[in-house]
């Protein structure tokens, strides 16, 4: 059996061409939700403001029985996290307990990440090959298809074959993604789309304030409070030092043209 597991707090806008880019090559999919950020304030300081914290505005579950209820490939059920750290490995865990079975591989995955069809499949020719885990680098989406962000050496889904890690270290972690320390790997060959960049206003204005409530609490960067305004709504071509985090801004310099190859527009339904 190979699995997909997804988790998901927020952005619906991708995750059905997510899901439908990978269950071709997987035998069951398990969406997991939360109602709730990691962190859960009634208030947040923004822009020098204390403001109230805007409420979760979308639905996952009514959304998947919209979209899946009635495809037996595709599970899905509520849990909640007060960090991301190990959070794909308490996941798998937690589905292992449902089904009683552990697969041959599972691949942790986000509702904006996109693959072109078939290359789930290629993916696990190379992790069968004696490899623990393997991931693949990002083509990151600015806003829409036609900008991205210039390459970086970020994975992220990863497919991992679980008896390997239990063999060697049964204890494995993942860390605050699918990865872990010590275990980066990636295809040289393939690569997957994220879309995390290209969610609707609203839901980039909540990722932005829940990343500005919970960051410092985790562990993770602090996000730049004029990032969501100058940075991503009013952004142009001309905008330089785009990154979200307040101290790595550098890292991502600007946004450059891109040409989406004509294959994937069609799997996105883009004309």
């Amino acid at each position: 059996m190979n699995w997909a597991i997804y988790r998901i707090h927020y952005g619906l806008d991708f995750l059905k061409q997510s899901i439908d880019s990978i269950i071709d090559d997987v035998d069951k999919v398990f969406v997991v939700f939360s109602k709730n950020p990691w962190v859960v304030k009634d208030t947040v300081t923004y822009l020098g403001d204390e403001i109230s914290m805007p409420k979760l505005h979308e639905n996952v579950s009514m959304f998947l029985q919209e979209e899946y209820l009635s495809n037996k490939k595709v599970d899905w059920f509520e849990q909640e996290f007060s960090t991301p750290r190990n959070q794909f490995r308490k996941l798998y865990d937690h589905v292992v307990n449902i089904e009683r079975s552990h697969p041959s591989t599972v691949l942790f995955m986000e509702p904006d990440m996109v693959f072109k069809k078939g290359d789930v499949d290629n993916l696990r020719i190379q992790l069968l090959s004696n490899l623990p885990c393997v991931g693949t680098l990002q083509i990151e989406l600015w806003k829409d298809h036609r900008y991205r962000v210039p390459q970086r050496d970020r994975i992220g889904p990863v497919m991992w074959s679980p008896q390997t890690m239990l063999d060697t270290h049964p204890n494995w972690s993942t860390g605050f993604g699918p990865t872990t320390v010590g275990y980066e790997r990636y295809s040289h060959n393939i690569q997957h789309y994220n879309f995390g960049f290209c969610l609707n206003a609203t839901t980039m204005l909540y990722k932005h304030l829940t990343a500005i409530q919970f960051s410092a609490e985790i562990g993770d960067s602090i996000p730049s409070h004029e990032w969501y305004r100058d940075k991503w709504l009013n952004w142009t071509p001309q905008t330089r030092d785009i990154e979200i985090s307040e101290k790595w801004k550098h890292l991502i310099p600007r946004a450059e043209l891109y040409n989406m190859p004509n294959e994937m527009k069609a799997q996105m339904g883009i004309s």
